[in-house]
């Protein structure tokens, strides 16, 4: 893991100038009713390991408001989306979802984690970053980086948000990017997808790796170090306006800097932290019985669960699985064959895999005069009979000796005079003997 040196990646709030009027973001329930202190599973998966989770964290001294802000977060990120998509209609973070049963909106189903932190708000009071980073330890496996909703108190009032580094590989320790709820200068409006949902945009950016120093227009000033300051409009323009909201922001003026640029530096819109649109609708069927479908991507094992909206370029292998007793026959739609199915997610794909029982002979031969059937039933006969059943399956043989004989035994699968059992791991012969009585 490669580490940058640390950026205090600031945005301040001061009046500079009047952003344009804009309508609130569309208001998001949150479908979680838990406080969960880490990220759950599963997924919803879209095909990549990387995820952008939301944390809201507070001191150990700090007032609990997570059943108030988890909605007003969650609805910040989906106008964070949506700004996103309208930016660039091939990317967008890719944001941690939760399967809530019932939930029917796509941020509602956003992963929101709880953290009470350890210390007192005095210890992160000046925005020490190491140490809220290191506390939030749990939330921060390698393919993660974390929005932190900080709601204590902070010294400088006049900073909305902070990222310790620019690291635009890497996630865990250092994949943590701060809105501060309590700066109390900022105009801390959550939940009406404005000025805070504009910092956390701004702050996530700065942690997928932008803006590096030799951008065009990468800010002269030592202090504004990560930024660029060349239009008040840009993302990571270093301040924000009163009234300032994220649908009047612009991704990258010129795409010049640090997205969609040309470029030798690091460009924000590689980063395996944004998905890759559009999403595409995978379906996967079953065909007869005996076996079931297992992938390496979107979270397809079928059943139950049969179809995924994968991203844009996705590869998804597609392995049979079949049951005992089960032979696989084949896929068709997508894929043809009997091997491994690959589909690369470039449009909409169907896909289905046969399956069918295995089946082995059983034959029986009677000898003298008698008769023999089975249960389940297929076989009757006098003289000589054979019929297939499913592998592994149990027949049970009874014979029944004509007037003036007796059954003598079996031979062959089965021995002895009682009931004939035999289990079809494989062709089974069975031989009855019937004898006249003296």
């Amino acid at each position: 893991m490669r580490r940058l040196a640390p950026v205090l990646a600031v945005f301040v709030c001061a009046l500079l100038w009047s952003a344009a009027p804009a309508a609130a973001a569309t208001p998001v329930t949150w479908c979680g009713t838990d406080r969960l202190g880490a990220n759950r599973t599963p997924d919803v998966d879209t095909g990549s390991q990387y995820r952008v989770h939301v944390i809201y964290a507070i001191p150990s001294d700090g007032q609990d408001r997570f059943g108030t802000v988890a909605s007003q977060i969650a609805t910040d990120i989906g106008a964070i989306d949506e700004w996103w998509r309208g930016q660039d209609p091939t990317r967008t973070p890719r944001f941690d979802l939760f399967p809530f049963p019932g939930c029917t909106s796509q941020f509602g189903q956003l992963d929101i984690g709880f953290a009470r932190l350890p210390r007192p708000a005095s210890v992160y009071a000046d925005l020490n970053l190491l140490q809220l980073s290191a506390d939030l330890s749990a939330f921060g496996p390698p393919a993660v980086k974390n929005i932190v909703y900080y709601d204590g108190q902070v010294l400088n009032s006049d900073v909305c948000g902070t990222t310790g580094y620019l690291a635009d590989r890497d996630g865990g320790a250092f994949g943590f990017a701060y809105v501060w709820l309590r700066a109390s200068d900022c105009e801390v409006d959550v939940g009406s997808g404005r000025l805070t949902a504009e910092v956390a945009a701004h702050e996530l950016t700065h942690n997928l790796g932008a803006v590096q120093r030799q951008a065009p227009h990468h800010c002269a000033d030592p202090q504004f170090d990560g930024h660029v300051c060349d239009n008040r409009t840009d993302l990571l323009y270093p301040y924000v306006s009163s009234g300032a909201t994220i649908a009047n922001a612009v991704l990258d003026i010129g795409r010049d800097d640090y997205y969609g640029h040309s470029g030798s530096w690091w460009d924000v819109q590689d980063s395996p932290w944004l998905m890759h649109l559009p999403l595409f609708p995978l379906a996967v069927a079953v065909d007869g019985t005996g076996g079931s479908v297992s992938s390496d991507a979107g979270g397809v094992s079928c059943p139950p669960a049969c179809s995924a909206q994968l991203e844009n370029g996705t590869r998804v292998t597609l392995r049979p699985v079949p049951a005992a007793g089960g032979t696989f026959k084949g896929w068709s739609g997508a894929c043809s064959g009997q091997g491994p199915c690959v589909v690369t997610m470039d449009a909409a794909k169907s896909v289905s895999a046969g399956f069918g029982s295995t089946t082995f002979a059983l034959a029986v031969k009677v000898t003298g005069r008698g008769s023999v059937r089975s249960s389940p039933s297929g076989l009757a006969c006098s003289k000589s009979c054979s019929r297939a059943f499913v592998a592994n399956s149990i027949v049970r043989l009874t014979a029944k000796a004509a007037k003036g004989y007796r059954f003598a035994g079996w031979s062959g699968a089965c021995r002895g005079t009682k009931a004939c059992a035999v289990k079809l791991d494989g062709a089974k012969s069975v031989r009855a003997g019937f004898r006249k009585r003296a």
